[in-house]
């Protein structure tokens, strides 16, 4: 992969960590003896899957050095269990080992047993891993609603799939065969008969027995709500839809008696209505248009436009009807105080069947003009340069349906929790993106997201603002990326920069780590409120003990004499660390499953970038991108990149222009590309990416596989598997160099051309 500006070539404030501290660490780690773990029990964290017969799987834990021996078998559909078959271990260390699946067996359950001197460890392959479950109503759904599940080998067999609803209080379980799935994902329709009430909720994914089952959260069952609500006529307010008398105060004036009415719908007409004023939409009232090709707003061109066109703060709708605007600032805000504070009580906003017409550069603007107000957008908007077309917060936001194009970002979407972003077109304006920042359980499926403009990018799901430490349980599926030829070019990508603690860790309780080195956060040093801080942050363990497990912050706090800084997880780590253990603490970003999207004329078409943890990249298709790229760095704080799946993705034509950050590269080959930049060749780093799985992919021409860990003293990549891949015409093909440790390469056809 060519060296890139924000990937390879690293700046001294990016990536830099002191001399003085890892020559700390590595003194630590010299002088400590694993005595008491040297007979411990082998813990296994996590294993890749799915896999079939033929293909290799990667298993990381601890004390994995101590097993004798391991065995596989396949369960059939009745739950016995065949003969065993004999493993060989690859690769071993006391974190890792892989092995083989034997080619004879067939595709289905397995149980992997391992032996040690203390007794018997097994794990289940090809067993559904559920990264979470979301519902029409979040954590609640009525009768006729839906249930969604995703994460991993979640429907194998979707003729005898099932979910099972067990209610809480008495009763029988209700059963529901899958509406649509497969293994990233599963619907399902709640019957209209059930019962209103709590249930815990199971999936059986097809394998093994129907009673091979896996927890996958938990829904309350509501009754349906009726429809209802008075209907205002905004007509009967002195609105005049002819585009030439103003409507701003009629419309106002029913938005206004709705919302004192305690809600209902104001509706609009067939016409084109004049607005020159903000139009506020209270809690409980829907602001909805005959039809959206029927209805427009229409603003003029505003000498001092409002903050947003239209605003809301919580339980408010927009539906089927066009917005018209020029010189605007946002255009759509729901979930905002002010500024960029989200309403910390916002939820239930819906956006549906709108479009957006909304352009600052409308119209016969001499180039004067046009540079007057592209300055005008960015002194307005320092570091993002234009405004939102759509500006959402809260919790449980739907935005269906639309067609959006703006100034600047389509859609902006802050701590968004049980989203559905779907069918919509997203047209980025000069310089815009879409950005949903600190989203939780997202639905982002079936979208056309392009550039509106020869200056637009792509866009990112991230942590990167100030009040967010996660960014999680992202589904993105089904959509088109296309036509992104300003700034960095990435379609999908995270982001996140900085970090909470670098350092040395050990156990103090199962829930509490004691962390013996100074926060990177300055802000951790004081900790006038440690309860707020970092909240929801991962803990990583990068060195020593527990290498490979991952937590999540409770809360930071300081005890002792000298005060101490200590993290309360929100669960225990499933091994104890000790004097040996290195921990990072950065914000979060997990569970990204990027699956069945195209992406055209763009830089990179997925990019893990930092942080990344359990994320899949699957089955997508890109034709003239920078490719599919895993990188973990040093971005103003260590960011390692682990457990990541590269699947059966398709790289139709790599030969690409100007697809990366490095902006003196110009012509060159697309790749997947998984990086652990280290930055220096000092010995005893930590690797930055463990753990990554690329296989089944397709490269058809002018693409090529890499895998790099740049130093040799200190491996920046540690165990991968590169298997079952096809790489047409390529200049490069498959390279793995010397930066890289526990290298698996195998079933990979490569056609090499000369340079």
């Amino acid at each position: 992969m060519p060296k890139t500006g924000r990937t390879t070539r690293l700046t001294a404030e990016r990536n830099v960590v002191t001399r003085r501290r890892w020559t700390t660490i590595a003194v630590l780690l010299a002088a400590t003896v694993r005595s008491a773990a040297a007979a411990a029990d082998p813990v296994v964290f996590w294993h890749n899957d799915p896999v079939g017969p033929d293909d290799a799987v990667l298993v990381s834990g601890a004390d994995l050095d101590v097993v004798t021996a391991a065995r596989i078998a396949r369960i059939d559909d009745a739950g016995h269990v065949g003969n065993a078959t004999a493993l060989e271990l690859l690769q071993r260390t006391p974190g890792s080992f892989k092995f083989v699946v034997p080619a004879a067996f067939a595709a289905g359950l397995y149980r992997v047993t391992l032996t040690h001197a203390g007794g018997e460890v097994t794990i289940r392959l090809n067993a559904p891993v559920v990264y979470w479950l979301q519902a029409e109503g979040g954590d609640t759904v009525a009768p006729g609603g839906w249930l969604r599940v995703f994460g991993r080998d979640i429907v194998r067999r979707s003729e005898r799939a099932r979910l099972r609803l067990v209610p809480e209080a008495a009763g029988p379980p209700v059963e529901l065969a899958p509406a649509q799935g497969d293994l990233w994902s599963a619907r399902f329709v709640v019957p209209d008969a059930i019962r209103a009430g709590a249930y815990k909720v199971e999936i059986f994914n097809g394998e093994g027995a129907a009673r091979d089952v896996v927890e996958a959260g938990r829904v309350t069952v509501r009754p349906r709500a009726e429809a209802g609500g008075r209907t205002y006529d905004v007509r009967a307010y002195g609105a005049v839809g002819d585009a030439s008398r103003d409507s701003t105060r009629a419309i106002a004036s029913a938005l206004e008696t709705a919302g004192r009415d305690g809600g209902g719908t104001v509706y609009l007409p067939r016409g084109r209505y004049l607005v020159s004023d903000r139009l506020e939409i209270p809690p409980g009232v829907t602001l909805a248009g005959e039809r959206t090709d029927l209805v427009s707003l229409v603003w003029p061109d505003l000498a001092t436009p409002p903050d947003a066109l239209i605003k809301g703060f919580t339980r408010f709708g927009l539906r089927d009807l066009t917005v018209y605007a020029s010189n605007h600032r946002h255009v759509v805000s729901g979930g905002f105080t002010g500024g960029d504070a989200a309403e910390p009580d916002s939820a239930d906003i819906e956006i549906r069947r709108v479009r957006i017409r909304a352009s600052a550069f409308f119209g016969h603007l001499r180039p004067d003009e046009a540079a007057a107000r592209t300055a005008r957008l960015a002194a307005s908007f320092p570091g993002q340069l234009a405004p939102d077309t759509l500006r959402l917060s809260g919790r449980r936001i739907v935005v269906a349906d639309c067609d959006i194009l703006g100034t600047g970002r389509s859609l902006h979407l802050l701590g968004a929790r049980d989203a559905v972003v779907t069918g919509n077109t997203l047209a980025a304006g000069r310089y815009g993106s879409y950005e949903i920042v600190g989203a939780d359980r997202l639905i982002f499926e079936d979208n056309r997201v392009i550039g509106g403009d020869l200056q637009a990018s792509g866009g990112s799901f991230n942590a990167n603002a100030p009040t967010v430490t996660t960014s999680r349980n992202i589904f993105v599926s089904g959509n088109t990326f296309k036509g992104f030829y300003g700034h960095d070019r990435e379609a999908v990508t995270s982001d996140a920069p900085g970090g909470y603690y670098l350092g040395a860790a050990s156990t103090l309780a199962p829930d509490t780590l004691s962390l013996d080195g100074e926060p990177s956060d300055p802000a951790l040093r004081n900790l006038p409120n440690p309860e707020r801080l970092g909240v929801g942050a991962v803990v990583m363990v990068v060195e020593g003990r527990g290498t490979g497990a991952s937590g999540r912050v409770a809360r930071f706090e300081r005890s002792g004499t000298p005060a101490r800084l200590r993290v309360r997880l929100e669960r225990p780590l499933p091994v104890a660390l000790d004097a040996t253990s290195v921990v990072t603490i950065v914000k979060a970003q997990s569970n990204y499953l990027v699956v069945g999207n195209s992406f055209e004329d763009t830089g990179p078409a997925v990019q893990s970038y930092g942080t990344g943890l359990d994320h899949v990249v699957a089955e997508n298709r890109a034709v003239r991108t920078a490719g599919y790229l895993v990188t973990g760095l040093y971005y103003h704080h260590m960011q390692p990149g682990w457990r990541v799946q590269v699947l059966d993705n398709r790289i139709l034509e790599g030969n690409v222009y100007r697809a990366i950050h490095e902006r003196s590269d110009l012509a060159f080959e697309a790749a997947i590309a998984v990086q652990g930049l280290q930055p220096s060749n000092a010995p005893g780093r930590p690797p930055l990416v463990q753990g990554v799985i690329v296989r089944g992919n397709r490269l058809d021409e002018d693409a090529h596989i890499a895998v790099r860990g740049y130093v040799a003293a200190s491996p920046g990549v540690r165990d991968v598997i590169v298997e079952g891949n096809t790489i047409g015409a390529s200049r490069d093909g498959l390279v793995v160099d010397v930066g890289v440790a526990g290298a698996l390469v195998r079933r990979n056809t490569v056609r090499r051309i000369p340079r």
